[in-house]
């Protein structure tokens, strides 16, 4: 009898588990509230989704936001407008991820929903010396798009530990959606320990601002891994980049569009090898870059950019992100 028992509790043991039911919930239009993004279920933006001004998103660490397949007017994306904030705060442990609808794709797979854009009151520099205008990637007759301001210390919140993946749809010709857009944010906001990848646009994209980035990590991009315009004024420290044959410039630096150019930095930046790495330095732009890698410089007439080869970057941050265990 002995026997048998133990042999039906080993049969029993040896049951398959249940399946677990991942439970997706929906985004959509323009958000009035507070809201939270719990890590006990994905949540799919359908469209462009709108964090309104007054109102803050929180976003539990490990929490999967999906973004609907589409291009033009049906291109997903999450927009923290001028005055919403965002406090998106992962670890290394549970990063957040924004994808695309059907996750662990290849990094050539670009282009399957738009990205993450947050804007501010903080300064930029626009033709006509306007204070505020209309960012690229969201369509000029929706004012949710609308950033720039006269505030420095702005703040949108936090974004920690996150992912951002095969995004850059375009919502019209030759208009695609940066995977992670940062417009006009003041330096009250923190952001760090971000990885991006697959976009088919930028990397990031910085117009304006003094915001600083610490711990960036951009790979597998189509065009710019990373950007800056408009009189961005801050600080990218710590960074990584991995192009492919595929890419634009690994660095297009821009300076102001009105009087207003503030230096830029960028510093402890590697640039891992490819034959059609390039550094572009286009109008006005007026900073300074320290880097490490092999890689070619192209500095338009009335540039103003300082560039040295002494960088050392700590590649151990960037430990928990996706390109490190892929």
């Amino acid at each position: 009898m002995k026997k048998l028992l133990i042999a039906l509790l080993l049969l029993g043991s040896c049951t398959k588990p249940e399946p677990i039911e991942i439970i997706t919930d929906d985004l959509t239009g323009r958000i009035y509230n507070d809201t939270t993004l719990t890590a006990d279920r994905d949540w799919m933006l359908r469209g462009r989704v709108s964090i309104m001004p007054g109102y803050t998103l929180t976003i539990e660490p490990g929490t999967v936001i999906k973004g609907r397949s589409g291009t033009g007017a049906n291109a997903s994306c999450l927009i923290i407008t001028n005055g919403a904030k965002i406090n998106a705060v992962g670890t290394p442990q549970q990063p957040i991820i924004f994808t695309a609808d059907g996750d662990d794709l290849p990094r050539s797979v670009r282009g399957l929903w738009g990205g993450l854009i947050i804007l501010g009151d903080a300064i930029g520099s626009f033709p006509g010396e306007v204070d505020r205008v209309q960012i690229e990637g969201i369509p000029a007759n929706d004012t949710v798009g609308l950033y720039g301001g006269n505030n420095p210390h702005h703040d949108a919140g936090i974004l920690s530990y996150v992912s951002i993946r095969h995004g850059g749809s375009d919502i019209g010709e030759g208009n695609e959606i940066n995977a992670l857009t940062l417009g006009c944010i003041g330096d009250g906001t923190i952001v760090n320990n971000i990885e991006i990848m697959g976009n088919a646009d930028d990397g990031i994209e910085l117009f304006g601002g003094s915001v600083n980035v610490e711990n960036l990590l951009v790979w597998g991009c189509a065009d710019d891994f990373v950007d800056v315009d408009q009189g961005y004024g801050g600080n990218i420290n710590n960074v990584l980049l991995v192009p492919d044959y595929v890419a634009n410039n690994v660095l297009e630096l821009d300076g102001g569009e009105g009087s207003y150019n503030p230096t830029f930095s960028i510093t402890n930046c590697k640039i891992e090898y490819h034959e059609n790495n390039r550094m572009h330095f286009r109008g006005e732009a007026n900073g300074n870059v320290t880097y490490t890698g092999n890689v070619n410089i192209v500095a338009e007439p009335g540039t103003n950019v300082v560039v040295d080869t002494l960088a050392v970057i700590n590649e151990s941050v960037f430990d928990w992100t996706y390109y490190k265990n892929y």
